[in-house]
C-alpha cells in the first residue's frame, strides 16, 4: 500500500527524533494536500515548516514514487527526488526517501541500515544450534545467513557491509569465519589459527582494513589485530589475564577491551599497536561489551554493566568527564551493545520473562523499544551500515 510506504517514511523520520510532526488533530482541519499545488497558506495556518509531498503511481508492476520537500515559509522546493523500481517492496523506497530527508539534517539516516544478531528459532531438542540472521533497521525482513546446524555467534559487519566476521564452532573449537553475505560464499579460520587455539570477538576497524580479535594462541586469551583478511596478525595485549572483547574507535587510532588484570573484567583503552595502556572504568564490578560512538560529535562507549546487584544493564561513559549513564534500568538483563552508524542510538539484546529479545534506546537511554525480529531468543546484535 502506498499509504504504508508514506507512513513508512514518516516512521523512519520519527524514530530518529529530529523533526516534530504536526499533530493530526491539525492535519484534519486543513484540505487535503494537492503534491501538485501544496497550498502553503493552510501549512502555515497549523504552525507546519517543512511539508514532504509524496506521489506514487504503479504501472506495469512499475512504481514510481515522488518526494518534494519544502519550506512552508517560502514555498521553495528544498528536495525533489523520484524513485521507480519493482512495485513488490514500497519499503524500499520509504526507507532511501527518509534518508534523502535526512541529508537536510547533519546525521546520516539510518532507515536502510540493517542488524545482524543470533538466533537458536533453529534448534532443537538434539541440537543446540544458533544461527546469524539480518534484518532491517526496524525489525522487518529478517534473512538467515549461516545454515550450519552449529554454534554460531558474535557476527561482526565489515565497514563496506557486504561481509560478516563470526566466531563458528563447526570444526569443534570456536575460530573465526567470514560470510561474504551476497555470495553466499564464507572463508573458514579467517585468523589462521593453529592446533588447539581459540578465537572470539572480531571486530572491523572503521576503515574496513585491519581486523582486532582475542585469540589464545599465545597460551592465554589477548587482543591481536590482524589485516582484514586474517593476514599479518599481531600481538597488542600481553598480560596472564584474559584481555578480549576489542572495540576500535572512529578514528581507527584506539581499541577499547576488556581485561581482568585488576581481578574484575573493566574496560581498558590502548592505542591500535598496543602501547599507552589505561583503564577506562572504575564503578561497577564487572564491565564488558564495549562499542565506541562511531560518530564524530560524541566521544564515549557503550558496553555491559552489572551496576548494582543482579543483572547486566547498558551503560554508557563519557571519555571527557569518565560520567558513566545508565541506558536500561529494570528490564531484566540487558547487554551487548552496538551503535548505529551515525551514533544516535544503540542496539542491545534483553531478557524478559525468560526470553532474549533484540532492544532499541536513543543514546540518552529516553525511548527505548523492542524489535519483533521473529521466534527464539535473539541476541549479540551488531548495527550495519
Amino acid at each position: 500500500s502506498m499509504v504504508g510506504a508514506q507512513n513508512c517514511s514518516a516512521r523512519d523520520l520519527r524514530f530518529e527524533g529530529l523533526f516534530q510532526f504536526v499533530p493530526d488533530s491539525l492535519l484534519s482541519a486543513i484540505p487535503p494536500l494537492d503534491p501538485d499545488a501544496p497550498k502553503f497558506e493552510d501549512w502555515k495556518g497549523i504552525g507546519a515548516k517543512i511539508l514532504v509531498a509524496t506521489r506514487a503511481e504503479v504501472a506495469g508492476g512499475e512504481l514510481t514514487v515522488e518526494v518534494r520537500v519544502y519550506f512552508v515559509d517560502s514555498g521553495a522546493t528544498m528536495l525533489a527526488r523520484k524513485y521507480s523500481g519493482k512495485a513488490d517492496n514500497p519499503r524500499v523506497f520509504a526507507h532511501q526517501a527518509s534518508d534523502d530527508i535526512m541529508t537536510l539534517t547533519q546525521y546520516r539516516g539510518v532507515a536502510r541500515t540493517r542488524i545482524a544478531f543470533v538466533s537458536d528459532r533453529e534448534a532443537t531438542k538434539e541440537r543446540r544450534s544458533k544461527e546469524l540472521y539480518i534484518v532491517d533497521y526496524d525489525g522487518f525482513n529478517p534473512r538467515r545467513v549461516t545454515v550450519n546446524n552449529s554454534l554460531n555467534i558474535q557476527p561482526a559487519w565489515r565497514p563496506d557491509g557486504a561481509a560478516l566476521a563470526y566466531v563458528s564452532y563447526r570444526q569443534g573449537s570456536p575460530l573465526l569465519y567470514l560470510a561474504k553475505i551476497f555470495e553466499g560464499q564464507s572463508v573458514s579460520n579467517l585468523t589462521g589459527e593453529k592446533g588447539d587455539s581459540h578465537a572470539f570477538a572480531p571486530t572491523f576497524s572503521p576503515d574496513g582494513r585491519s581486523l582486532a580479535f582475542a585469540s589464545t594462541r599465545a597460551g592465554n586469551m589477548d587482543v591481536w589485530a590482524a589485516n582484514a583478511d586474517g593476514s599479518g596478525a599481531r600481538r597488542l595485549t600481553t598480560t596472564q589475564a584474559s584481555d578480549t572483547a576489542p572495540c576500535w574507535s572512529p578514528t581507527g587510532q584506539e581499541i577499547a577491551f576488556t581485561s581482568s588484570r585488576t581481578g574484575t573484567p573493566q574496560l581498558w583503552t590502548m592505542d591500535s599497536e598496543g602501547l599507552n595502556v589505561r583503564r577506562l572504568t572504575v564503578q561497577g564490578n564487572y564491565n564488558d561489551g564495549c562499542a565506541w560512538n562511531p560518530s564524530k560529535v560524541w566521544s564515549e562507549i557503550a558496553y555491559t554493566a552489572r551496576l548494582e546487584a543482579g543483572g547486566f544493564d547498558i551503560a554508557v561513559i563519557d571519555l571527557a568527564t569518565r560520567q558513566v549513564r545508565q541506558i536500561t534500568q529494570g528490564r531484566g538483563s540487558c547487554e551487548y551493545p552496538s551503535w548505529a552508524p551515525n551514533g544516535r542510538h544503540i542496539v542491545f539484546s534483553c531478557e524478559r520473562n525468560k526470553r532474549w529479545e533484540i532492544t532499541i534506546a536513543d543514546r540518552e537511554g529516553r525511548s527505548i523499544q523492542t524489535l519483533a525480529t521473529g521466534p527464539g531468543n535473539n541476541v549479540q546484535p551488531d548495527w550495519g551500515p
